[in-house]
């Protein structure tokens, strides 16, 4: 689905005219807002050029949203970075720093041919031949992310080092958009704190990896989207992602986790996978009340109704797993 937004066009080509002129832009011919995300805003932009139509993706920083902090600029690094290493991620043509223009900071990059699936997909049910396919592609680009370097984002020289600072993350977002006060999640942060998990190794991680941020192209994956939440860490971080709040077709459990380990050596440790799924649950509450935050505040996107159910399902939830990490740590 997309959402026209004509009265963007002018300021933008503009400002691309004067502030990127080696993209060539002469006109900017449409805006459409791409509505699947409600982080970072994302948009399709349809330009002409000496050279033909041109069609571009810009991704505009928000003033507020449901996983402070952003920073457009250190996404638009890291995706020039593993772009340029191989991963199949949109290219970036420009950074602009101005937040005048659109309302944020924001960069372009180049547009994805492909299509989505969702759990939901009737074709994934239809055909399970196709969904094994998936599901290998699946597996097997996550282990590419995790073995990419990078140099942008923040490194640390333990997996307890890792944890401590996503935990500090989740702090931080708690008391920017808590409401009434939530006992259950800063009991589950300080647990989390205190039993930070060493890690076989640290990788790239993606942060969000799931169906709905994949493009598929002839049951190949031809891009990797949304990387806001990408960061340092142990990969069995993003195996808990794959089980919890990113759960669906494609979740690396059971048979799909033993291939994810043959594939890359990582092994999977039970401990560790059950942390990070709390780890996942508490950031996943946390915005859920952000979405709820944004609604008291007037926010008038009711997309931010779904998010904000997160937050009572997941503290039930993480009272679960808690108890469950706790009693391995006693065994």
């Amino acid at each position: 689905m997309a959402e026209v937004t004509g009265n963007l066009a002018l300021p933008l080509e503009k400002a691309l005219k004067n502030n990127a002129p080696q993209l060539g832009i002469d006109r900017v011919l449409s805006i459409e807002r791409l509505t699947s995300g409600l982080s970072s805003q994302s948009y399709c932009v349809e330009t002409e050029t000496a050279d033909g139509p041109t069609r571009l993706v810009m991704r505009v920083e928000p003033e507020h949203g449901v996983i402070p902090p952003y920073d457009i600029a250190r996404e638009y690094r890291l995706l020039g970075e593993i772009h340029e290493a191989g991963l199949p991620t949109p290219g970036v043509v420009h950074l602009e720093e101005d937040p005048s223009i659109v309302g944020g900071r924001f960069m372009l990059m180049t547009f994805v041919e492909g299509v989505i699936y969702r759990n939901m997909d009737a074709r994934l049910k239809a055909d399970p031949a196709l969904l094994s396919r998936m599901q290998e592609q699946f597996i097997e680009m996550l282990a590419r992310i995790h073995e990419t370097p990078q140099h942008v984002l923040s490194n640390y020289t333990t997996g307890e080092e890792a944890a401590r600072a996503e935990v500090a993350v989740c702090r931080n977002r708690l008391m920017k958009t808590e409401l009434l006060p939530s006992p259950i999640i800063r009991h589950a942060l300080d647990f989390l704190d205190e039993h930070a998990p060493p890690a076989q190794c640290l990788a790239l991680l993606h942060g969000d990896y799931r169906l709905p941020n994949l493009m598929w192209k002839e049951d190949t994956i031809s891009g990797v989207l949304d990387w806001e939440l990408a960061r340092v860490g142990d990969p069995l971080s993003d195996l808990a992602f794959t089980q919890t709040i990113g759960r669906g077709l494609c979740s690396i459990e059971g048979e799909l986790a033993a291939r994810y380990a043959e594939r890359t050596g990582i092994e999977i440790d039970e401990r560790r996978l059950l942390y990070y799924r709390l780890l996942e649950m508490v950031k996943g509450t946390i915005i859920g009340l952000a979405g709820a935050y944004d609604l008291a505040q007037g926010g008038d996107d009711l997309r931010l109704l779904s998010v904000a159910r997160i937050a009572a399902a997941g503290q039930a939830i993480m009272g679960s797993l808690e108890a469950q990490l706790e009693a391995l740590l006693e065994a």
